[in-house]
């Protein structure tokens, strides 16, 4: 019998920093509505009550794209966006010694187009970690351009899998090459950003970061990594294989094997508990195993761009 796991899906936050660390990291526990990372700093900062941080184990993660795309952008354009997005992370070179590796100890890899279109997770079943575009409609807030939602452990942070929601509807115009002018939305600075959340980065409160929540077409900046989001990746992923984990570190596989967790299949499968609720828990069925929780992680309008408002 498959497993029932508690899942909540996290509404809109903007996590921010203190100025000694600005990055931030997604955790284990929803961000509270009346928190203010504005002036508290970054919700990771206490693992007792704001969760631990979360990350990926492997040294290489697998991530499919919807085979039909967008009528705003093909499937090869997207891929190749979308990989140059990724690459932005772990392409990154980090501060060392000298002495040692100096590149981030994680890797992403398209494993090729997706039949299925649907944000889910099935515990001991293939799975997929894929990238979807919504052109007919968006359920969510329409100030949100982007939603990645991650599966996890919420006693370790290791993140199981992620699907990332690309807002075709209300990406408009959408600029999918240089240059971009007028009040197109970059598409290249929209999924670099979304793939920062894919590894596991919340928002930070530097205004030049990549992670920051706020964008304003035709804007370019995010698709460069800044100082701030460096630092980030690199504290998460380090070169030599560590992970910052809660309990310490935790030490990559050193093979490269991009297989989503249970194995990968490009069709949707029968789910059987892990799917996103509106509100709250599901509720687990007695004597089965409960670990996993849903979150979402919102890319906001502002103005006529990304945010409207803040929170």
């Amino acid at each position: 019998m498959r497993g029932v796991f508690a899942i909540g899906i996290m509404a809109a936050a903007i996590l921010v920093a203190p100025t000694v660390s600005a990055f931030c990291r997604t955790t284990t526990v929803v961000q509270k509505e009346n928190y203010d990372s504005a002036t508290m700093g970054c919700w990771d900062k206490d693992p007792v009550a704001h969760g631990i941080p979360l990350f990926w184990r492997n040294s290489c993660v697998g991530y499919s794209i919807e085979r039909s795309a967008s009528k705003k952008i093909s499937y090869d354009d997207a891929a190749n966006l979308i990989s140059q997005a990724f690459t932005r992370w772990t392409g990154t070179t980090c501060p060392t010694d000298g002495s040692g590796k100096s590149r981030v100890s994680i890797d992403v890899r398209d494993l090729g187009p997706s039949d299925c279109t649907t944000v889910q997770y099935v515990s001991g079943a293939a799975n997929q970690n894929v990238i979807i575009f919504r052109d007919e409609s968006w359920p969510y807030d329409h100030s949100v351009l982007g939603l990645t939602k991650v599966v996890y452990s919420p006693t370790t942070g290791e993140i199981f899998g992620a699907d990332m929601e690309l807002n075709m509807v209300d990406m408009t115009p959408l600029a999918i090459r240089d240059p971009v002018v007028g009040n197109a939305y970059d598409f290249l600075s929209v999924v670099t950003h979304e793939t920062g959340h894919f590894l596991g980065l919340a928002h930070s409160d530097h205004t030049e970061a990549t992670m920051y929540a706020s964008y304003v077409a035709p804007d370019t900046h995010a698709r460069v990594l800044s100082t701030d989001d460096i630092n980030g990746i690199c504290t998460v992923y380090k070169p030599n294989g560590d992970r910052a984990v809660f309990t310490g570190k935790v030490t990559a596989a050193p093979q490269c094997d991009p297989t989503p967790r249970g194995g990968y299949t490009t069709e949707c499968l029968e789910r059987s508990g892990c799917s996103p609720a509106p509100v709250g828990p599901i509720s687990p069925a007695p004597g089965v195993l409960v670990g996993l929780a849903l979150v979402g992680r919102r890319l906001r309008r502002r103005d006529s761009a990304w945010q409207r408002h803040a929170g």
